[in-house]
C-alpha cells in the first residue's frame, strides 16, 4: 500500500484522536454532548457511472480507519453516493455498525429514485436533520461530498464567514454553503464539532488535516 505514513502523519492522527477524546470527555460531564466528525470522501473515478473511489482512494480510507481507531462511534452517516458509502463502510464494520446513506438509495425524491447521479445537496437537509436530532452521549461519523459539507456545517450552527473575509484557524465559522469556495482538490479534511443538545451554537469546533496533507498513488 503505497500511503505517505511517515512521522507527520502519524503524529496527525493522534492529534485527531486526542482533539475528539478530550473535547468530548471534557463537555461530557455537563450534559452528555453528542460528538460529531465529518469527512469528505476520498479520491474517486468519475468515468463509472457510480463514481466509486479509486486505488488511491481506498488508499485514503484506510488511512481514515487508522486516524479513527481510537474513536469509537455510535452512529455512522454517507451522503446517497457510492463513494461516500466506501469512505467509512471499513469504520462501520470494524465496530459493527450500518452505514445509514440519507437520502435513501433507491428511494424517490421529488418524483426521481435517488441514484449517484442525484444532486450532492439533496443530502444537505437529512443528513443535517439527523445529525441534530442523535441522542445525548452519541458519537457521529458523516462522510460526505464537497458539494454539502460547507451546508451541513452551516446547519449544525457554524456561521457563513462574513463577505470579503476569511475563515481562519480557530474561527467558528465555514466560507461558503456552495461548492464554489471548496478546495476540490484536497480529501483530507476532517471537521470536529461537539453540541450540547437544544442549544444552537456548538461547544467546539476544530478543523483538521488527518493526512497531514499528505498524498496517495494510484498505482
Amino acid at each position: 500500500m503505497d500511503i505517505l505514513q511517515n512521522g507527520r502523519n502519524k503524529v496527525m492522527a493522534a492529534l485527531v484522536i486526542v482533539a475528539a477524546q478530550f473535547c468530548h470527555s471534557q463537555l461530557l460531564a455537563q450534559a452528555r454532548p453528542v460528538s460529531i466528525l465529518i469527512v469528505r470522501h476520498a479520491e474517486s473515478d468519475p468515468s463509472l457511472p457510480t463514481q466509486p473511489l479509486t486505488a488511491a482512494g481506498r488508499q485514503r480510507a484506510e488511512l481514515l480507519v487508522q486516524t479513527l481507531r481510537g474513536v469509537k462511534f455510535t452512529h455512522i452517516f454517507a451522503s446517497h453516493t457510492t463513494r461516500a458509502r466506501q469512505m467509512v463502510e471499513a469504520i462501520a464494520s470494524a465496530q459493527s455498525l450500518t452505514v445509514v446513506q440519507l437520502p435513501v438509495p433507491g428511494s424517490t425524491l421529488d418524483g426521481e429514485t435517488v441514484t449517484d447521479q442525484t444532486s450532492r445537496r439533496a443530502a444537505i437537509e437529512p443528513i443535517s436533520t439527523a445529525l441534530l436530532k442523535l441522542p445525548p452521549g452519541s458519537v457521529a461519523l458523516a462522510s460526505l461530498n464537497s458539494e454539502n459539507i460547507f451546508a451541513i456545517l452551516n446547519r449544525l450552527g457554524i456561521a457563513v464567514a462574513t463577505e470579503g473575509k476569511s475563515c481562519t484557524p480557530g474561527t467558528m465559522c465555514v466560507p461558503c454553503t456552495d461548492n464554489s469556495c471548496y478546495p476540490r482538490s484536497e480529501y483530507d479534511h476532517l471537521w470536529h464539532l461537539v453540541h450540547e443538545p437544544g442549544r444552537a451554537e456548538p461547544l467546539a469546533f476544530i478543523e483538521l488535516r488527518y493526512a497531514a496533507g499528505g498524498r496517495v498513488s494510484d498505482r
